[in-house]
């Protein structure tokens, strides 16, 4: 099933498109530019494969966009960079590998991210590139076995972090030290066995961590 690009056209008007659920493994790359005054979109709960490159062009008013159980693999660069004012984004249970360094270039006002339920094995915060107003990220049940820090810069918005359900071992040294104002930590059902004193200086904002299911010798 496929959306064609003249799918909308004459309804600039829409400020809300509900499309979860019709087994669509296709969207044409112009499909939603007749409808730039939307606001909530929702793709979930369907067979996509791919996003096109400028599939969310001229999109500046979207707030909220639902792209959860699909069976996406990668996220084009600079794909959402026309979403200026999204503040939610779903990926959620998906094929996701890894993410290119511009994946959520643009996304400047967003406040809550959802990767879980995919296929990373590594996640590098500087793949998250100056996302100033973050303040949750879902990764939990993916494969990931290491954290990187990979920042120069202070990621002073983020509060929540979920990586339950991972294959986290260790964590590198100055992980956490980009994450001053973290408050709340799920490291549940991972592989750790300790956890160094570096690490634990880090979490100087912490008010709520979750460690059980691990392996801690």
């Amino acid at each position: 099933t496929s959306v064609d690009e003249d799918a909308f056209q004459g309804i600039r008007r829409l400020k809300e498109l509900i499309l979860s659920s019709n087994k669509i493994t296709h969207l044409h790359n112009k499909t939603f530019h007749p409808v730039p005054n939307l606001r909530n979109l929702d793709l979930s709960y369907n067979k996509l494969q791919a996003l096109q490159s400028e599939q969310f062009k001229g999109l500046r008013k979207l707030l909220i966009l639902h792209l959860r159980s699909n069976s996406l693999k990668t996220v084009p660069i600079r794909v959402f960079q026309d979403c200026r004012n999204l503040d939610f984004l779903d990926l959620g249970y998906n094929r996701l590998r890894s993410l290119s360094r511009n994946a959520f270039a643009g996304l400047l006002k967003l406040t809550e991210l959802h990767l879980e339920h995919n296929q990373f094995s590594k996640i590098n915060f500087a793949h998250f590139p100056r996302l100033f107003n973050l303040r949750s990220i879902y990764l939990q049940w993916n494969r990931i076995r290491s954290l990187s820090q990979g920042l120069t810069w202070t990621w002073s918005s983020l509060h929540n972090l979920d990586l339950s359900g991972n294959d986290i071992a260790g964590i590198e040294p100055g992980t956490f030290q980009c994450l001053p104002n973290l408050q709340k930590l799920n490291l549940d059902s991972n592989k750790l066995t300790n956890i160094s004193q570096e690490t634990v200086n880090a979490w100087i904002s912490l008010i709520s961590i979750t460690l059980s299911g691990n392996m801690w010798e």
